[in-house]
């Protein structure tokens, strides 16, 4: 819904440091069933055998391994002997791990994130022998509430632990990291890539901002699916494009046709986007404040769970949401707030979520501190993103 459009600027220095990347030497053990035990705590082990057993080497964090080029000096070559060899790996405890079969990110890929705890896995038939980018690096784990906004005082004051402003660039704060969104498809170029992969905040990439729409970013699906290809070379996590409320998961919509391309071209979409306004119901009120935002609630909770049972096994986002811009009761906003937060919370499937606040109840006053709404919505508990490690299709291993 956000009126932007996301333009390219050059970033402070310090928005773009990254560490050089560097590999190991092969473990030459001629035996070929030695298992690696001796772990280091902050490399990513790859394996040309089943239970990262020999050969096998360790690579930093902080790189890609791959042969495309696109003028960066984080991307690094992987050896020859484990190019379309690895068969195995070790992910070490907050770290994570986008392996893909062609140089650029795109065919069968897939990522793996180790929150709870390091995971030792086989790859999937799919990926074995089959991977030639490999992008490595620590991965974040915030509270799921987050804030949507273009101004830096008021992402300061809500404090929440993320937050994306439309763009890809922004800075992110102490304890306050910044998920960039491409919005349109201007941005995906190798420019622009090389930009987000030589920053060392981010770990997650938002794309199209309501590409069904003629007043956003308005691209077609076949141009949202090139031009989203691009963006695979980020090696970060990738969120779907987001549209508008109904066309998310009716047949012949925007974003099931977008899917159903993806699923055959072999896109990796990681999590689904969505924005939810309860558009058609601004009249549809209760006889109290209470009841009508507990059945705005009703209908939010109904509208996801169409969305989980459209993408099963994908993760949400709720990257924009509010009870109608048209309501501008305080009482039903805030309850509305805390039903749909708490519910979120104890969601599993729900990722992330952010309050877009509607003039008619605004977030923030004009000297950026926080207004009533703001702070109930800040003071809001919020569980974290992940409760467990992603394994996708891997087989996990001892």
């Amino acid at each position: 819904m956000r009126y932007f459009h996301a333009l390219f600027m050059i970033l402070p220095f310090s928005m773009m440091a990254c560490k050089k990347g560097s590999i190991a030497p092969v473990n030459n053990n001629a035996g070929g069933n030695t298992a690696q035990i001796n772990y280091t705590s902050q490399l990513l082990v790859l394996s040309a055998a089943e239970k990262v057993e020999s050969p096998w080497i360790e690579v930093y964090p902080d790189s890609v391994y791959s042969t495309m080029n696109i003028g960066s000096n984080m991307i690094k070559v992987i050896p020859k002997n484990f190019e379309d060899k690895v068969i195995s790996f070790y992910l070490p405890k907050g770290y994570m791990a986008v392996f893909a079969e062609n140089p650029d990110g795109t065919g069968e890929s897939a990522s793996f994130v180790a929150v709870e705890n390091p995971i030792k896995a086989n790859l999937p038939s799919r990926l074995r022998n089959n991977i030639s980018y490999i992008r490595y690096m620590k991965i974040n784990n915030p509270e799921k509430k987050g804030t949507c906004s273009t101004s830096d005082p008021s992402v300061q004051a809500f404090g929440a632990q993320w937050h994306y402003t439309w763009g890809i660039n922004r800075m992110s704060f102490p304890n306050q990291q910044f998920v960039p969104m491409t919005w349109g498809k201007g941005t995906c170029n190798d420019e622009n890539v090389k930009l987000l992969l030589e920053r060392n905040d981010i770990d997650h990439l938002l794309s199209f901002n309501e590409p069904d729409n003629s007043s956003q970013s308005n691209v077609p699906v076949d141009t949202a699916i090139q031009r989203y290809k691009s963006m695979q070379k980020t090696g970060l996590r990738l969120g779907s494009p987001v549209v508008t409320q109904d066309e998310a998961v009716v047949d012949g919509k925007w974003l099931p046709n977008f899917m159903a391309k993806a699923k055959t071209q072999q896109l990796r979409i990681d999590y689904v986007a969505v924005h939810w306004y309860d558009w058609g119901n601004q009249n549809n009120n209760a006889a109290t404040d209470s009841l009508t935002a507990e059945r705005i609630f009703s209908r939010f909770v109904a509208y996801i769970g169409r969305v989980r049972q459209a993408y099963p096994g994908y993760p949400i986002w709720v990257t924009e949401y509010n009870a109608n811009i048209n309501r501008s009761s305080q009482v039903i906003h805030k309850y509305f707030m805390k039903l749909s937060s708490e519910w979120m919370n104890n969601s599993a499937f729900i990722e992330r979520y952010s309050y877009f606040f509607p003039n008619s109840v605004p977030g923030v006053n004009a000297n950026n501190t926080l207004t009533d709404a703001g702070l109930y919505w800040k003071g809001l508990g919020s569980t974290k993103v992940f409760s467990g490690n992603i394994l996708q299709d891997a087989i996990p291993v001892n």
